[in-house]
């Protein structure tokens, strides 16, 4: 199955994606609008609203400059562009809801519900089936003066054979489900989703939090938790706060992190 650009533009009119650009293949739909988020923004116009897609994503992206890459064909790369102004405070917030988005875009399109591994990893059968990176930009222009752009990407694995994922805990919707990944829907579906949430940030975390602690695999299980710097430590998982930090329990200590990486491990 292939992208209906017209189609999805029908079935997003609505939301706050007023731009949907398909591509047949690019390097990294992210870089793509992250360069533009400048030099848009100076002749007074704002990227915000724009969304770039492909089916082959050549050069993208993970957390912590990993590579993130696909044959062609084989993966749904959609970046999303959006006006925060000052809301800086809470942006680590965006890839949180990007994973619940990757969660109903999938559930509605596909009919099988994903988890979430904290922070925004998307997972089917406890195997990573979309990973997310958003990235911020500090512009000095535009129609409402000084402010910002987020760009919040997402890559989903669609019709990968097994021999072609990039590591045995990786998985596509075509090999979880059996069935055909209907691209237009699930673009559709998924970019609808992020704007709805979209609509609760930055106003109503607490909101966010609870969407996200009912998706997450993470919560009640014992994990190991790499900090910045390399500080690890081992423990229970017991939430999710208001700011989208994780709550380890390590020993009686709460551990609280905004960024880090978790392994879920086995029971003792």
């Amino acid at each position: 199955m292939s992208l209906d650009a017209d189609l999805l533009r029908t079935r997003l009119a609505g939301t706050r994606w007023d731009r949907i650009e398909v591509v047949e293949a690019t390097g990294s739909t992210n870089a793509d609008l992250v360069s533009r988020a400048t030099t848009e923004s100076v002749g007074g116009e704002s990227i915000g609203g724009t969304v770039r897609i492909t089916t082959d994503q050549t050069a993208g992206r993970g957390r912590h400059a990993r590579t993130w890459t696909a044959p062609a064909g084989t993966q749904l790369a959609m970046s999303a562009a959006i006006d925060v102004g000052d809301h800086t405070e809470h942006l680590g917030w965006l890839s949180l809801l990007a994973g619940l988005a990757a969660v109903q875009g999938v559930d509605d399109a596909m009919g099988v519900r994903p988890t979430l591994k904290w922070p925004n990893d998307v997972l089917i059968d406890g195997k990573k089936v979309a990973g997310i990176l958003s990235e911020y930009t500090r512009t000095e222009h535009g129609p409402s003066g000084p402010g910002g752009v987020a760009v919040i990407g997402t890559g989903l694995n669609t019709t990968m054979a097994a021999e072609q994922l990039p590591v045995p805990t990786a998985t596509s919707l075509g090999l979880a489900t059996g069935r055909d990944v209907p691209l237009t829907d699930l673009a559709a579906s998924y970019l609808r989703a992020l704007s709805d949430l979209l609509d609760l940030w930055p106003h109503d975390l607490d909101g966010l939090a609870a969407r996200y602690r009912d998706s997450s695999d993470t919560i009640g299980r014992r994990v190991r938790l790499v900090l910045p710097g390399d500080r690890e430590v081992v423990g229970t998982a017991t939430g999710v706060d208001h700011s989208g930090r994780i709550v380890v329990d390590v020993d009686g200590e709460q551990v609280v992190a905004a960024a880090g990486d978790v392994t879920h491990l086995r029971p003792e």
